[in-house]
């Protein structure tokens, strides 16, 4: 979890039950931060409120509701959410992502389990169908391993299909990766990703602006989704429908001047229309993962890309193998992370013929023991 110094009063008026960002920002507008609100009557309250807020019974009710939290003692507060293994920053806070202070409606606090994206790290919102085609799992799966295991975090929505799969596989290559949740941190949603979400807490984060306990309602995910791409550098669009959740989060990409980028897909497949069409109006094509490294971190000294230069050097090193070893050390790539089924598919579709099991496992062994690739988890190979 991240260390630093956090305002226990900016979670104690993020807390109350009723009292949102608009109010917030209401009384932020007049005040210094949340401990001059702590310490203002209900007639002070009501006073800051008339300045931004039209109707009289919800300044009333507000001020109210500020008033009975009181009872609250904000240390305590802070003390017993950290007991619960959740953190808390607001934008009092020094430690507050500073890729969101910038963003349209900057959320006020944020909850979070384990840490928030480093600032110092590309960050990529890697975003897409929940049912998502088999080129799109496959896709999301390469993009995010190679992306994370150049050090470049990966957000997410944790969601179905792409969102998830891109969290798993970021992990999976001994990245981090995060996901903007739409209810609580403390909440699994969905079920089916409760090992994601565990892995998650462990290797990356679990980040809302929802209170904990808060379940996942249809309003709280259109909002999530500006987090999503407001703690990104980059999105990038896996597959999409013209009309879906994943063309919000683009819409606010946009709006935060974050750069786009779009898988192209084939032009009869109904879940690249939205990829195609982002093409079309002048986002990115992102045909492999190196497009978005060599977007982050540029080219060499001699102007050549560096992946590129790492290519050559590594088939300069590889001249000396032949046969299957040969085969399935040039489909490694340089610093490729892949399942074992899927290597040996892709081998057999290049030498024309099936690779016994046998035989595929012998050449990766003497691929690893010569220090050509090394094995990351079960049955997963990286070329090296």
């Amino acid at each position: 979890m991240e260390t630093g110094s956090v305002n226990p009063y900016a979670l104690w008026l993020t807390s109350i039950e009723g009292v949102g960002d608009k109010t917030i920002r209401a009384l932020m507008s007049r005040v210094s931060g949340a401990e001059e609100v702590y310490h203002m009557t209900e007639e002070e309250i009501r006073l800051c409120l008339s300045e931004t807020m039209r109707k009289q019974t919800d300044i009333v009710k507000k001020a109210a509701q500020i008033g009975r939290a009181k009872r609250v003692r904000p240390e305590e507060q802070l003390a017993e959410l950290a007991g619960r293994g959740i953190g808390f920053v607001s934008v009092e806070d020094s430690f507050f992502p500073q890729r969101l202070r910038g963003i349209p409606d900057c959320p006020y606090g944020i909850y979070y389990i384990g840490n928030l994206p480093p600032e110092d790290r590309p960050s990529v919102a890697v975003i897409g169908a929940r049912n998502c085609s088999g080129y799109g799992r496959e896709q999301a799966r390469i993009f995010a391993e190679k992306l994370a295991f150049r050090g470049i975090s990966i957000v997410s929505g944790m969601a179905r299909g792409v969102d998830g799969i891109a969290g798993r596989a970021a992990v999976t290559a001994g990245g981090n990766s995060y996901a903007v949740l739409g209810c609580g941190v403390d909440v699994i949603y969905p079920p089916e990703n409760t090992e994601l979400y565990h892995m998650l807490r462990e290797k990356g984060g679990l980040i809302s602006e929802s209170r904990p306990g808060a379940e996942p309602r249809t309003p709280l995910f259109p909002r999530r989704n500006r987090l999503i791409s407001g703690l990104a550098d980059a999105v990038l669009v896996i597959e999409a429908r013209r009309r879906s959740g994943t063309v919000i989060t683009v819409d606010a990409a946009l709006e935060q001047g974050r750069e786009i980028f779009a898988l192209p897909g084939r032009v009869s497949d109904r879940l690249s229309d939205g990829c195609n069409l982002l093409i079309s109006q002048g986002a990115a094509i992102a045909c492999t993962p190196d497009m978005l490294i060599e977007h982050f971190y540029g080219v060499s000294d001699e102007g050549t890309d560096m992946s590129e230069q790492n290519r050559i050097a590594r088939n300069r090193r590889g001249s000396v193998l032949s046969g299957l070893e040969a085969v399935l050390f040039d489909v490694l790539g340089c610093g490729e992370i892949m399942e074992a089924e899927y290597l040996r598919r892709r081998a057999e579709s290049i030498i024309g013929r099936r690779i016994q099991v046998e035989d595929f496992l012998s050449s990766m062994v003497s691929l690893r023991l010569k220090g050509f690739a090394t094995e990351l988890g079960a049955g997963h190979y990286k070329g090296i």
